[in-house]
């Protein structure tokens, strides 16, 4: 074998490794979802990098959307529908109305949506005023419920921390945690407004900062299960017959 050739075998191994290593650690962006057997209920969570799962060990097994289907079990396909950096805004770096997620989302068809989105809508150059926010986020919101049998639960937004000796301005990623607040307090607005069920993941991760000590804004794999959990308690207290 010839120097170009192990050089070439090492360069391959090489990329295979980072490719696994990207994908295994939610980095990459690649997804597939479980084929949706007959009379399964379906489960959308629609949201960003916290839905998507990102930076989480052993990411196929570890984001909350996984672990949201072993909680639930066989009469339910929970379906990943995260986009990282994506945002509300229409008008933004990354709109999840113009990926194919959102497409993908649609045709899925849910009978129960999850829906977390917002917190990308807090950086600097995505932020405009309260209420654009909220108009664009009841706009995608609502090309979701044209179909009145659907079960909605919106999800406020984790909490973002601030890095050590700092408590004013943005956190990592350009997230702005005071505007992550007023995000908060919006959602809430419109759960209560529309009559959504509402979960509320915010306070949840409030009292929990050792979920994200990695990036201050994106949750462990501990921190992705207490998010499924939570969301599961929701689904529990609604009935959902097998067949819906």
């Amino acid at each position: 074998m010839g120097k170009m050739e192990v050089i070439f075998i090492l360069i391959a191994l090489a990329l295979i490794f980072l490719v696994r290593f990207l994908y295994q650690n939610g980095f990459s962006g690649a997804k597939v979802n479980p084929e949706v057997k007959d009379r399964q209920i379906k489960v959308a969570c629609v949201g960003d990098s916290i839905t998507y799962g990102f930076g989480i060990k052993n990411w196929p097994k570890n984001n909350y959307p996984t672990q949201l289907q072993n909680l639930l079990g066989e009469n339910f396909n929970v379906a990943n529908f995260g986009v990282s950096g994506c945002c509300v805004g229409r008008k933004t770096e990354l709109s999840f109305l113009k990926t194919k997620t959102y497409l993908d989302s649609l045709d899925y068809r849910a009978d129960i949506l999850i829906f977390m989105m917002g917190s990308n809508d807090s950086i600097a150059f995505n932020w405009t005023d309260r209420e654009k926010f909220k108009e664009e986020y009841l706009h995608l919101l609502e090309t979701y419920v044209k179909d009145e049998d659907i079960k909605v639960y919106l999800c406020t937004v984790s909490k973002a921390y601030f890095p050590k000796g700092r408590t004013t301005g943005m956190t990592n990623f350009g997230i702005q945690p005071k505007i992550i607040e007023t995000i908060v307090e919006i959602i809430k607005e419109i759960a209560t407004e529309k009559n959504y069920e509402l979960i509320d993941i915010y306070e949840l991760t409030s009292q929990n900062f050792n979920w994200f000590k990695k990036d201050k804004v994106h949750p462990d794999k501990e921190g992705a299960l207490a998010i499924a959990e939570e969301v599961y308690r929701k689904i529990k207290t609604n009935e959902h017959p097998q067949g819906v």
